[in-house]
């Protein structure tokens, strides 16, 4: 029963909040996400060992990745291997190239042909061994239309119809793989791409495009032990037949990750009975400080209070204030700025002040002249013209209202 290490969307070059730390020369996110994945192969090499380590897409934060990401990660890789152990990585659609020609982001592992490292870029069935035994892994990668179909299959069809044909050719190949399966070796598919029943998290107006969702029923085949999905950063399963697991990012990508879990899965794959579970990682917290101060008469001391009462250690943090204009004079952005900065955050990103907007035209005046005793009938009249209502359609409407306003209507 081999285990598997289960994690997806490292996304190495996100350095978004942070700084350059001046003792490494590298920026402060870089190492956040290096510190996850440091702390994910510290759990599965010492912690609770595994046999085989599985990357379901997104390396990088690009195709292009720096020479220094690469460098780093290569330098993570080669120390799970030092150990024994085997590496399966799926590229997804951040690894993946713009043009069919070019090389994807990990190419250079299968190109170099490192021992013990895998690179699935190609819908394949691979069979590799681990020290508890073989396993089977069906290979799904980002699902490209100009992989699967020539520029001349591409011509004239509509959406509707290149998406229905490449759910014809996926179903195909899982259907025609789990045919040749071996019935006695656990079979992982793995997949990098959107399931149908998934919730997204904020990667979906961040990191993603416009989806193929596969449906469930096209990988849930008999023959299959576990599913091991990436691309969607919020940890979720779906279904349990066999179990098909997001584990998730390994690090916040931005305040719409605010609220979510960070981590990866162990997996013990066995032919029908895989169980699994899920380990948090320390990821690096953002924190929203939400304040209303339109009731208070004392706005910046209403400001401080509430950024004392949250804890801003080691935090991304954002402020965003709730105010009147006349109270907007009276907060002072530096003094918030060095409170947050004096409370240990890791970097202020961002101090959003919203003034409440009292807008002032012909509505506002027409209120005004109704409270100092203007007739509902001139009032209507005023609505009618601010409105640009035509003259004729006025005079009905207004002859309406007469009729409905005579003491004797009904």
């Amino acid at each position: 029963m081999p285990k598997l290490l289960h994690l997806a969307d490292i996304h190495i070059g996100m350095e978004n909040y942070g700084h350059p730390n001046p003792q490494t020369g590298l920026h402060s996110r870089l190492e956040d996400y290096l510190g996850r994945l440091d702390d994910v192969l510290d759990y599965a090499l010492h912690q609770e060992p595994v046999d085989l380590v599985l990357i379901a897409g997104d390396i990088y934060k690009n195709r292009t990745p720096n020479p220094t990401h690469q460098r780093e990660f290569a330098r993570r890789i080669q120390r799970v291997v030092r150990a024994g152990i085997p590496v399966f990585i799926l590229t997804g659609n951040h690894d993946a190239p713009a043009s069919n020609t070019r090389a994807h982001s990990v190419e250079i592992f299968d190109t170099l042909e490192i021992p013990g490292v895998t690179i699935a870029s190609k819908m394949r069935f691979h069979l590799l061994n681990t020290q508890r035994g073989p396993i089977q892994i069906i290979a799904i990668p980002w699902l490209n239309r100009q992989a699967l179909l020539t520029k001349d299959e591409l011509i004239g069809l509509p959406m509707s119809a290149l998406e229905t044909e490449i759910l014809s050719r996926v179903g195909n190949f899982i259907e025609g793989t789990v045919e040749r399966l071996d019935p006695q070796i656990p079979t992982v598919l793995t997949f990098h791409g959107t399931l149908g029943g998934a919730t997204y998290g904020a990667e979906r107006s961040v990191m993603l495009g416009h989806d193929l969702v596969i449906p469930r029923s096209l990988l849930a085949l008999p023959g299959i032990d576990y599913v091991a999905l990436g691309h969607i950063h919020k940890h979720q399963a779906i279904g349990t037949q066999p179990p098909a697991v997001y584990p998730g990012s390994i690090e916040r990508i931005d305040f719409g990750e605010e609220d979510e879990t960070k981590g990866f899965v162990i997996a013990d794959v066995e032919k029908d009975d895989t169980s699994w579970h899920f380990v948090e990682l320390n990821a690096r917290p953002f924190v929203t400080v939400r304040v209303d101060v339109r009731q208070h008469p004392d706005p910046q001391e209403r400001i401080r209070r509430a950024i004392a009462a949250r804890q801003l250690q080691d935090a991304v943090v954002r402020v965003i204030v709730e105010c009147l204009p006349a109270q907007r004079p009276a907060i002072d952005e530096r003094a918030i700025h060095e409170q947050i900065e004096a409370a240990g955050a890791h970097v202020v990103a961002a101090i959003a002040i919203e003034v409440e907007r009292t807008h002032r035209g012909r509505f506002a005046e027409v209120a005004e002249q109704v409270r100092d005793g203007l007739t509902p009938r001139r009032a209507l009249e005023l609505y009618l013209q601010t409105k640009n209502v035509a003259p004729k359609r006025q005079a009905r409407l207004l002859q309406a209202a007469d009729d409905l306003l005579r003491p004797d209507s009904p």
